[in-house]
């Protein structure tokens, strides 16, 4: 059994994990990740020919060359794979155990779960939330390699405090990169080490200066395609409407927590700054983008 810490969180588990923080294994953890058979019978899809489902306090996902899994009440992910775990083929099922599937957990503890990574500036966060393949973890580590400890990759997990303020639960010390950006951020930097590389994804080490401590959100970057790398102040609707959408409630739980999550959505607006970050999907321009993002939480924070 192997034991790590991540949100917040102590986690047991069958599969062993590369690049989490190790924990103890003393204290009755509140997630527990086996290995044991699942059952689809009853399982019909949310969206037809999607691979997932819900029932009542479960979530089940599938896919058809990796294995099923399922999320039970935030506090046990059961594993079918469909050879052994030792086999280096079903190691492909950890992104997605690390992604997706860790995310509908958190949902299910009660998170506000966003498609976003984050780093530190000061003492709070600052987020990058857009859809996949728009530079969301490249623009977090290009700060983390100028001295911003990450926080979060991929999955944003947000709580809020007695007074409503949004707090990020910080994830994993690494982070990880399609090998065109790991070969573009390698270079200059003795902060990056490559893990290991599953279905193309690179699994670096982000581990300097990473703290397990919970941290304020102060300030969100909705990130956007454009020719020029622009940042602009958005509107309170507009804000909203992309925070729901990029949420892990939107797609899946379509109507059982809709309420819970806009509200979610409302009161991180509420309390923490959004701008729309335009990016140009071009690696030559990486010290522009870090440029101007820096300059901008760093005058406006």
């Amino acid at each position: 059994m192997y034991h790590y810490k991540a949100f917040g969180l102590t986690i047991s588990s069958e599969i062993e994990l590369p690049g989490m923080i190790k924990g103890s294994g003393s204290d009755r953890p509140d997630l527990e990740i086996i290995i044991k058979k699942v059952n689809l019978d009853t399982c019909r899809p949310v969206i037809e020919d999607s691979n997932f489902c819900v029932d009542n306090q479960d979530v089940y996902l599938w896919w058809d060359d990796i294995g099923k899994v399922k999320i039970s009440g935030g506090s046990q992910i059961t594993v079918d794979p469909l050879s052994k775990m030792e086999n280096s083929d079903e190691t492909n099922i950890i992104p997605f155990l690390l992604g997706p599937v860790m995310a509908l957990m958190l949902h299910q503890r009660g998170f506000l779960v966003l498609h976003g990574s984050s780093v530190r500036v000061n003492d709070g966060a600052v987020a990058f939330i857009g859809y996949r393949g728009l530079g969301k973890s490249t623009t977090a580590i290009n700060l983390y390699k100028k001295g911003y400890p990450l926080v979060t990759d991929d999955i944003l997990a947000i709580n809020f405090d007695k007074d409503g303020l949004p707090v990020v639960y910080p994830g994993y010390p690494h982070v990880r990169l399609s090998e065109d950006s790991y070969n573009h951020v390698k270079d200059n930097t003795d902060t990056l080490t490559p893990i290991r590389t599953i279905v193309g994804k690179v699994f670096c080490d982000a581990s300097f200066r990473f703290s397990p401590e919970l941290v304020y959100l102060k300030r969100v970057y909705l990130i956007e395609k454009g020719e020029k790398t622009e940042i602009s102040v958005l509107k309170s609707q507009e804000t909203l409407l992309d925070l729901i959408r990029h949420s892990i409630a939107n797609r899946i739980f379509q109507h059982t927590t809709q309420k819970e999550n806009l509200v979610h959505c409302a009161q991180l607006i509420n309390n923490a700054s959004a701008r729309r970050l335009e990016i140009s999907h071009s690696f030559g321009k990486i010290h522009e983008l870090v440029g101007v993002v820096e300059e901008d939480f760093n005058r406006k924070l």
